[in-house]
């Protein structure tokens, strides 16, 4: 429908006598040179991935349903939702607030560039934006967050120093497209941004891109006109870009062009799920948790449609004989209507004397609630398969809906290993954003409580992210299996604060110099440690 459309819309331009760049210029991202050939994947992929995220998905809940007045009559299918069920009951377990991110930067016991990241990270929302993110990223197979400079300035657009603030932007993956990446990490993308104003859409194209050790971030602007209201699944803003439109018109304070030195690495991190891309394997791109799963999830919301109408279909039904049906005349089409009184209390006369004629009789059918409910629930078991949860993650119930078990997941379950997986990706990502933050912050020179971010940043700093498993499995069980580990000489001290206490590797040489100079300390831990050695 979509390149339809463009065709006509191009031989129209043509034709009329217009300008040739003109009908070029109308175009969706894909076609601009230096972005991928990523369109299949974005309009058969993340689009259908949003669409039933959100939970309405007019190709599967947009169906016929003829009647004797209307035989093209369509309705919409009443959705369970799971997709969306299942996607923040993952993010949930893969991120809480028991999250710790630490820079350290070895010696000393004031970390004030670990302060320093941890004001930005709570100035942003960070804490509570990431699961939210999280989750909209396991939806459309991966997320990107952005990192940039911002600089307030006064009525008359003049910069105030010493004003600006560094702000992080979350952005879903229909609001970026890679355009160069290595096996580690995408280093250079576009990021989409669109407001409406005027009866147009004007959507921002923001490249960031490597050239020698130069980073430049490039801004662009395109407007188009806004898609037919009356149908919520039209042409989205993103897939038609429009013409090219002069950036200060709505970016007035905007450079379309600015050249950043001295970075080390990208301003934004790229961020995917952890399972392989089978839809595109030459992509850095990731594919939804429920990627393969589509059949399943529209199974549940049939079943689950099914299971509302049997109560709208099941509802009482009484045979009556035609002598007990009453007609009185409609006063607006002055036609006969014929209808059952089933309030009359009096006697009333009929015209025969068959009593078997006279018998009034209850044709209502049995509810399949038992049955609908077995359904759903062998649904939701196939589909924690397709997810990666473990059996019974998911459950029905008919007063409650969808259930989801909240037992202490152990080491070897399939949840576990899924949450782990998705976790690692995380990590990474805001390994990278924290390396974006300081690089910023070293750049525009911040000052912050009175001492310099670039002069701090003069010392190598580590920066480590620590996920709390104790919503996931017994913290003691963890730490008594690593003192016993210890104990027995399998496990050095060093990597037992590491790993299971989360420290970085330069507390945990801290943590055991002051172990050993604390000579006079005997006993439980310390003694086991002592036995355990050094790495």
């Amino acid at each position: 429908m979509f390149e339809r459309i463009k065709r006509a819309v191009k031989g129209l331009l043509q034709k009329t006598g217009a300008e040739t760049q003109l009908a070029h210029e109308f175009r969706d991202i894909f076609e601009i040179g230096g972005v991928p050939a990523f369109n299949q994947f974005y309009y058969f992929g993340i689009f259908p991935w949003k669409y039933i995220y959100r939970g309405y998905y007019k190709p599967w809940h947009r169906i016929d349903s003829p009647t004797i007045k209307d035989p093209r009559n369509k309705r919409d299918l009443e959705r369970m939702d799971a997709a969306k069920a299942a996607c923040a009951e993952l993010a949930g377990l893969i991120w809480s607030e028991q999250c710790e991110v630490h820079v350290s930067q070895g010696d000393g016991e004031e970390q004030p560039l670990d302060d320093f990241v941890h004001d930005i990270l709570a100035k942003n929302g960070f804490w509570t934006k990431m699961q939210e993110h999280i989750e909209q990223a396991l939806a459309l197979g991966g997320g990107a967050i952005k990192v940039w400079y911002e600089e307030r300035r006064d009525t008359n657009g003049n910069v105030i120093p010493g004003s600006g603030e560094i702000r992080l932007g979350f952005c879903m993956a229909d609001q970026f497209v890679p355009t160069a990446w290595d096996n580690a990490k995408v280093t250079e993308g576009v990021f989409i941004s669109r407001q409406a104003k005027g009866g147009y859409y004007y959507t921002r194209l923001e490249w960031h891109k490597w050239d020698g050790l130069t980073y430049w971030v490039t801004n662009e602007l395109y407007r188009s006109e806004k898609k037919d209201a009356q149908d919520p699944q039209a042409t989205e803003p993103q897939d038609i870009l429009g013409f090219r439109y002069p950036l200060n018109t709505i970016y007035p304070l905007l450079s379309e062009a600015t050249p950043l030195e001295g970075l080390s690495g990208s301003l934004f991190a790229y961020y995917r799920t952890a399972q392989a891309n089978n839809l595109d394997d030459n992509s850095p791109l990731g594919v939804s948790i429920y990627a393969n799963a589509m059949s399943t999830l529209k199974a549940l919301d049939i079943c689950y449609d099914s299971f509302i109408r049997e109560f709208v279909l099941g509802k009482k039904r009484i045979i009556v004989p035609a002598q007990c049906i009453n007609t009185v005349i409609d006063p607006t089409t002055n036609e006969m209507r014929r209808y059952f009184d089933a309030t009359s209390e009096v006697y009333e006369a009929l015209s025969t004397d068959n009593s078997d004629a006279l018998k009034i009789s209850d044709n209502t059918v049995e509810l399949r609630v038992e049955e609908h409910i077995s359904a759903i629930n062998a649904f939701l078991s196939i589909l924690c398969l397709q997810l990666g949860f473990s059996a019974g993650t998911f459950t029905f119930d008919r007063a409650q809906g969808i259930k989801t078990a909240t037992e202490v997941i152990s080491e070897n379950s399939k949840t576990y290993k899924t949450i782990k997986g998705h976790q690692l990706q995380v990590k990474m990502a805001i390994n990278q954003i924290v390396d974006a933050i300081i690089q910023v912050a070293s750049l525009y020179d911040v000052q912050w409580k009175g001492q310099s971010i670039r002069a701090l940043a003069a010392k190598p700093w580590e920066s480590k992210v620590v996920f709390d498993d104790s919503i996931l499995q017994d913290r003691q069980t963890n730490v008594n299996e690593g003192i016993l580990l210890c104990g027995n000489g399998l496990m050095s001290k060093k990597r037992f604060l590491v790993e299971t206490l989360g420290m970085t590797e330069d507390e945990a040489l801290r943590e055991l110099e002051e172990i050993k100079n604390e000579g006079s300390v005997t006993g439980g831990v310390l003694d086991m440690l002592e036995m355990g050695g050094t790495e």
